[in-house]
C-alpha cells in the first residue's frame, strides 16, 4: 500500500550531496517496513537510476535477474550471459554514461547466497565504477548482516563509502500526520511506534480497538505473524529468543530475572541480550544519576513491545477464537503506560529544543535505587540544574496531581544532587488544574500541551 510521504529531510538531503558529488558510494540501512525503498525512489525522481532490489534465491537467478533489468536499462539487444558477479558489474560500469545511480536494494539477499558477492564489488568498484560519474547505493534490511558484512572492518568493502545511514523509525510529530485524528494517532504510535508501514495500516482503522482487534488478535491480520517475519531473518534461535522478549514484556527486566524465565543459567543469557541489542530490539538501562552499572533491560521497539504484550501470551486461545478481549485491553493500558514514558521523554527533548524548560537538558533518562524510581532525570551537569519528572498514563484529579508531586519532591532528595538547582514536574494524559500549578511553580504538561507543541 502506498501513501503520502512524510518527513525524511535530512536523508533525503544527504542523497541529494552524494548525487551532487560523484562518483560516490553509500549504504542505507534499516529494519524491514522502516521505508527504505520509499525513500529511495523519492529520491530517485527526476534522474538517471537504475533500481534492481534483489529477492531470496539462488546465485545464478540472482545474477540472470539483474543481468535482464541492466540490459533492458540500457536497451543491450545483446544476449550477454554471466556466471559471476565481477564481470557483470564490469559490465555495469562500461555502459555507464554521464551521472547515474545504481541502486541495489535488499542487498543482503544477495550477501546471504553468496558472500563473493562483496569482493567482487569491491574489485569493481576500486577499478571500474570509481572512475565513472556513478552514485552507487547498496542498501539492506538484514541488520546484523548489513553491519558484520558490509560496513564492518573486516569487510572487503570497508574504507569504499563516502556517506551511509541507518534509516529510523519516524518520531511523533511525523508519525501523527497518517492521521486525521490527533488522538487516534497518538495511541497508534504508543501501539506502533513509528515505522511507516505500520502506521499505513493503522490509518485505515476508526479506532484502536478495531486496529488491535482485526490486525492482532485475529490469525488473519497483518500484525499477528509479524515478528516472525522480522525477526527471523536476523536470528537463528528464535524460540529462545521470543522467549526472552515475552519475558521482558511480562515484567521481568533483570538478567537473572530473564535468565530464571527461562530456566536457564545467568550468564548465558547475555551473549542472547547482546545481540537483542545490537539490532535494535532490546536497549540496556542503567540509572542516569549514580554508579549504579548493573542494568536492566526493556524491548526497545514498540511494535514487539505491543505485540508480546497483546498476542504472544494468548495465541493459542486466539486460534480457537476463545481470546478475551477485556484482559487483552487491560494489557494494552499496561503498554500504552511503558511507552507514554518515552512519549513523555520526546516531548521534553522538544521542549528544551525550543528553550521552552528552565534550562537546556544534555542528559535524560530514569534513575532507581532500592524500591524507589523517578521515571525522567533530565539534566544539565555544566549548570548544576536537574528536572525531576513522573509519567503517568491517567486521568489525574488535582488531588492526585498535588500527591503525585509531593511525593516526586521526596524521591528527589534520594537522587544525590545536594546543591543543584532542582525543578518537578509531571507529564500525564489529563491533569485537572494544572494552571494553578503551574503557578506554584510546578511543572505540569499533559496531552492538550502536547497538541500544541508537537504537531
Amino acid at each position: 500500500m502506498i501513501g503520502k510521504f512524510i518527513d525524511r529531510k535530512d536523508e533525503l538531503g544527504l542523497l541529494e550531496r552524494e548525487w551532487e558529488n560523484t562518483p560516490s558510494f553509500v549504504v542505507v540501512y534499516g529494519r524491514r517496513r522502516v521505508g527504505k525503498t520509499r525513500l529511495l525512489s523519492e529520491f530517485a525522481k527526476g534522474k538517471k537510476v537504475f533500481f534492481h532490489t534483489f529477492t531470496e534465491g539462488t546465485k545464478e537467478g540472482q545474477i540472470e535477474a539483474l543481468r535482464k533489468e541492466l540490459a533492458e536499462f540500457f536497451g543491450d539487444e545483446l544476449f550477454l550471459s554471466f556466471s559471476d558477479w565481477f564481470p557483470l558489474f564490469k559490465y555495469l560500469a562500461s555502459k555507464i554514461r554521464g551521472r547515474t545511480a545504481v541502486i541495489l536494494d535488499e542487498f543482503t539477499y544477495a550477501v546471504k547466497s553468496d558472500r563473493e558477492i562483496l569482493s567482487a564489488l569491491q574489485r569493481a568498484w576500486d577499478h571500474e565504477l570509481s572512475r565513472r560519474p556513478v552514485m552507487l547505493v547498496l542498501s539492506g534490511s538484514l541488520l546484523g548482516m548489513m553491519r558484520d558484512e558490509v560496513l564492518s572492518y573486516s569487510s572487503p568493502l570497508y574504507g569504499r563509502r563516502t556517506a551511509g545511514f541507518m534509516l529510523k523509525p519516524l518520531n511523533f510529530r511525523h508519525s501523527v500526520e497518517f492521521f486525521g485524528d490527533w488522538d487516534y494517532g497518538l495511541r497508534a504510535y504508543l501501539l506502533l511506534g513509528g515505522v511507516p508501514a505500520y502506521l499505513a495500516i493503522a490509518s485505515r482503522k476508526r479506532s484502536i480497538e478495531e486496529l488491535v482487534e482485526e490486525e492482532f488478535l485475529s490469525p488473519l491480520g497483518y500484525f499477528y505473524d509479524e515478528p516472525y517475519i522480522v525477526l527471523a531473518g536476523e536470528l537463528r534461535e528464535l524460540k529462545v529468543y521470543f522467549s526472552i522478549l515475552a519475558t521482558i514484556a511480562g515484567g521481568k527486566h533483570r538478567p537473572t530475572e530473564i535468565a530464571n524465565g527461562l530456566g536457564i543459567e545467568g550468564r548465558r543469557i547475555y551473549p542472547y541480550l547482546e545481540t537483542l541489542i545490537r539490532l535494535g530490539f532490546v536497549r540496556r538501562e542503567v540509572p542516569v544519576v549514580g554508579k549504579e552499572k548493573r542494568g536492566i533491560y526493556r524491548i526497545n521497539d514498540p511494535f514487539l513491545l505491543t505485540w508480546f504484550s497483546l498476542v504472544y501470551p494468548n495465541r493459542t486461545a486466539i486460534e480457537l477464537g476463545l481470546a478475551d478481549f477485556e484482559s487483552v485491553f487491560e494489557n494494552l493500558q499496561r503498554a500504552h503506560s511503558v511507552r507514554f514514558e518515552e512519549l513523555a521523554k520526546e516531548f521534553l527533548v522538544e521542549l528544551s529544543r525550543a528553550g521552552k524548560l528552565p534550562f537546556r537538558f544534555t542528559k535524560i533518562g530514569r534513575w532507581w535505587r532500592k524500591g524507589e524510581e523517578i521515571d525522567l532525570v533530565a539534566l544539565n551537569e555544566r549548570e548544576k540544574k536537574v528536572l525531576f519528572v513522573e509519567v503517568k498514563w491517567k486521568e489525574l484529579s488535582e488531588r492526585e496531581t498535588r500527591g503525585i508531586l509531593r511525593d516526586l519532591k521526596r524521591k528527589a532528595g534520594l537522587v544525590g544532587l545536594d546543591g543543584w538547582e532542582s525543578f518537578y514536574g509531571l507529564v500525564a494524559k489529563r491533569a485537572e488544574g494544572k494552571g494553578e500549578m503551574r503557578e506554584g511553580g510546578w511543572l505540569v504538561w499533559d496531552l492538550e500541551d502536547f497538541k500544541n507543541t508537537i504537531r
